[in-house]
C-alpha cells in the first residue's frame, strides 16, 4: 500500500540494466478505472513530450525505487492516445473537494492510497474535513461513486464508513474479495456457469454510477449554464433537470458539472 506522494520522486530502475534510468514526475489516473495507469518520467521536459511507463510493466514499487525490467518499459507519451487523454483530462483527485451523493460538501481529498500489487489501483482516499481536522481520516474505496476533475463522490453515509488507519484498507479488500467471491458462487449455483469477471464488472459499475447521477439530479434546478467543449450552450442556467437534460449532458460529458452546479 503506497500515497501517491511516496511514488513521486523515486528512481526509476532498470533491473537488466541495474542503472537509473530517471525518476518519477507525477502519476496519470484513469478515472474510470480507479486506477494509476501511467507513472510520467521526470526528464525536464514538458509534460506532454514526456516519457511515460504504463503501470503494467513496474515490477515493483519500493521505499527506495520503482523497478523495471529495462529501458523498453518507457514510452513516448506522444504515441500512446490513451494516456494523452487521461493526462487532458486532469484527474488529479488530490486538493478535489468532496460531494455526498445528495449534495453535501463535505471535506477534501489529501492523497490516494494505491495497491501496487493489483495494478495500481486506488484503493482509498485521504479525507480532510476541514483544516482543523488533527487526524486524518480515510475513504474506502467502495463508498467512492466517482472520481472527478473537481470533485469525488461520494456514498451519502460515508461518514459511518470512514477509516483510521491504512491498514484496514487491507481488511477492507478482504472483505471485499470474500463478498464478491460469495456473490460469483451464487451466479454459478444459479445457472451452473461463473461469468467472466470482465462480463460482471466494468459495466455494472458503469451502471450504477450512472443510476446514482440520474437520482440524485432528477428534479434540481442548474445554477449556471453549462456549455459544450467548443463553447456551444448545453444546459442554460435555472433549466430543471430531467432524463432529457440528463441525457444532453451525459452524452457531452457534463454530468460532473451538472453535479457541481445544481440546488
Amino acid at each position: 500500500m503506497k500515497k501517491s506522494k511516496e511514488i513521486v520522486g523515486l528512481p526509476i530502475i532498470s533491473i537488466s540494466d541495474g542503472i537509473e534510468v530517471g525518476k518519477v514526475k507525477t502519476v496519470i489516473i484513469n478515472a474510470e478505472k480507479g486506477a494509476i495507469d501511467y507513472v510520467v518520467v521526470d526528464s525536464g521536459i514538458q509534460i506532454l513530450s514526456a516519457k511515460v511507463i504504463p503501470t503494467e510493466y513496474v515490477l515493483g514499487i519500493g521505499e527506495y525505487a520503482l523497478t523495471i525490467e529495462n529501458e523498453d518499459a518507457i514510452n513516448d507519451i506522444s504515441k500512446i492516445p490513451a494516456a494523452i487523454d487521461l493526462l487532458q483530462k486532469n484527474i488529479q483527485v488530490k486538493g478535489t473537494k468532496v460531494l455526498t451523493k445528495k449534495g453535501r460538501l463535505i471535506g477534501e481529498i489529501g492523497d490516494i492510497y494505491i495497491n501496487e500489487e493489483d495494478n495500481c489501483s486506488i484503493v482509498g482516499l485521504e479525507y480532510i474535513a476541514d483544516i482543523t481536522q488533527k487526524s486524518i481520516r480515510i475513504i474506502p474505496r467502495d463508498s467512492i461513486i466517482t472520481f472527478g476533475k473537481n470533485l469525488v463522490v461520494v456514498k451519502e453515509d460515508v461518514e459511518s464508513r470512514l477509516l483510521d488507519r491504512a491498514a484496514d484498507l487491507a481488511l477492507d479488500e478482504d472483505v471485499d474479495s470474500e463478498k464478491k467471491n460469495f456473490e460469483t458462487s451464487a451466479v454459478a449455483d444459479i445457472d451452473g456457469s461463473v461469468p467472466a469477471e470482465d462480463d460482471i464488472q466494468p459495466d455494472a459499475v458503469a451502471d450504477m454510477m450512472e443510476t446514482k447521477h440520474r437520482e440524485y439530479l432528477n428534479g434540481k434546478v442548474a445554477t449556471k449554464t453549462i456549455f459544450d467543449n467548443d463553447g456551444n450552450t448545453l444546459i442554460e442556467e435555472n433549466t430543471v433537470i430531467d432524463d432529457v437534460i440528463f441525457e444532453i449532458a451525459k452524452s457531452n460529458g457534463k454530468v460532473i458539472e451538472l453535479v457541481m452546479n445544481n440546488r
